[in-house]
């Protein structure tokens, strides 16, 4: 029978030293298996006994008389180091970059002394709970995509018998913090007004005309000025076309087509294989024509006049090949300004609402959630929903692979219009028994 040793590890954590004997070999020497079991950390130690006793049991029946899994003595730093370098050719390369960030930064020095077999659910929790300290819901479930598709690997190379993750729960804190946040419709409207809004001499920090807002600088202007013109345009077209942060930094003003009021999507700005510049869109689906609403022309024309006249500004040396969102010399804009600003934007705004309550209550103005930048395409999706658009075309608009993608995302929005559409019937239904119409 196996033999348990309960070890308390300098970190806290509790494992249980297993010892199994499998018999003696030709010339007469023991055979044993040597391993190490992490219980739940959270049990008791009666429960944890219980918990290792019966995984030696389990691995004791495997070995003697079944088969043990090809990964029991394979190191979880090996396999998950191979996995990476397979999944490549499979991964952009921004992908790929993040996903190697990942496994250096945290999963790899936490899961360091384990076997890739010996990685139960408990030990999944517990790395989740460590993570709850110092990073956020969104970070949280990017290690835990990474680790869910390691063990899914392994899972189907048989080099275990099930995948950890599959069962592993979340902390509640991250459940809770979990949701998309965006402007609910009504807020997008509020968003767009402080758009247009003019600032007084209470702000701090004076910046030039759209320019000269770097991304160490993109804090409050000082004067009455309102939101630079390319942020404008910018936010907007993230608000009424749902399109992604990199997808907006590509475009072009030849990806516009004043006419047929529509926006060609055709690339995206993000991590190459060589640093940011251009890539492919993330799908074969985002690859698309976005139509926007005619209230947008004059914006945009406003702008492309703007823009034209920073392009003729007499000593500028102009470097620009024709993107929308540029920098002072008509380079590309930096990945965070925009960022940075809408940041800043929201606070100045949320500043001057609670300071000003009767003006911004005589205007309609109230506080703004303080989403983040991608939180404008969740709120256009919600918009497009509240308008009762389908789920299908909402799916090609925001170019999504699939409508389950879609589904997926944005559920509890959809749940809610799901419910206004029960209310609705119910009202119909009502209305034509108290007329006494039949259905």
């Amino acid at each position: 029978m196996a033999s348990m040793k309960r070890v308390t590890l300098k970190n806290g954590r509790v494992v249980y030293r297993i010892v199994i004997s499998l018999g003696y070999d030709s010339q007469g020497h023991k055979l044993v298996k040597n391993l190490s079991y992490s219980v739940n950390q959270s049990s008791t130690a009666r429960e944890q006994e219980r918990e290792a006793l019966k995984y030696a049991m389990d691995l004791e029946d495997r070995l003697k008389y079944g088969r043990e899994p090809a990964g029991a003595n394979l190191l979880f730093n090996d396999f998950a180091r191979k996995w990476l370098e397979g999944e490549r050719e499979n991964l952009a390369a921004g992908t790929y970059v993040g996903y190697e960030q990942l496994l250096r930064s945290k999963i790899l020095p936490y899961f360091k002394t384990y076997r890739i077999a010996h990685v139960r659910t408990s030990d999944i929790e517990a790395f989740y709970k460590m993570l709850c300290r110092e990073y956020s819901p969104g970070t949280i479930k990017r290690y835990a995509n990474v680790l869910n598709r390691i063990f899914g690997t392994a899972r189907r190379w048989e080099l275990i018998t099930e995948n950890p993750c599959q069962g592993a729960r979340k902390p509640k804190k991250l459940q809770e913090g979990s949701q998309l946040r965006y402007f609910t419709p009504q807020q997008a409207l509020v968003f767009l007004k402080s758009l247009d809004m003019s600032y007084g001499r209470n702000s701090r920090k004076n910046l030039q005309e759209g320019f000269r807002c770097r991304e160490q600088e993109a804090g409050e202007y000082f004067g009455d000025r309102r939101v630079p013109i390319q942020y404008r345009v910018f936010f907007s077209l993230s608000l009424f076309c749902g399109f992604r942060k990199g997808e907006t930094l590509a475009l072009c003003w030849e990806d516009i087509d004043f006419e047929e009021r529509e926006i060609s999507v055709s690339k995206a700005i993000g991590r190459t294989g060589h640093g940011f510049g251009y890539k492919e869109p993330k799908n074969r689906a985002s690859m698309r024509k976005v139509p926007f609403p005619e209230s947008l022309i004059p914006l945009l024309t406003e702008y492309r006049d703007q823009y034209n006249q920073w392009k003729r500004e007499p000593g500028r040396d102009w470097q620009g090949s024709g993107n929308l969102f540029v920098r002072r010399d008509g380079t590309l804009m930096g990945q965070s300004t925009a960022y940075q600003y809408f940041v800043s934007h929201l606070k100045r705004y949320n500043r001057w609402v609670k300071e000003c309550p009767e003006e911004a209550a005589e205007k309609g103005l109230t506080v703004l959630p303080e989403i983040p930048l991608h939180g404008l395409r969740h709120s256009c999706a919600t918009l497009l929903n509240y308008l009762e658009v389908n789920i299908v075309d909402i799916s090609k608009y925001l170019g999504h692979a699939s409508c389950s993608t879609t589904m997926n995302i944005y559920t509890h929005s959809f749940e809610e219009q799901k419910r206004a559409a029960s209310d609705r019937l119910n009202e119909f239904l009502c209305g034509a028994i108290e007329k006494g119409q039949g259905i």
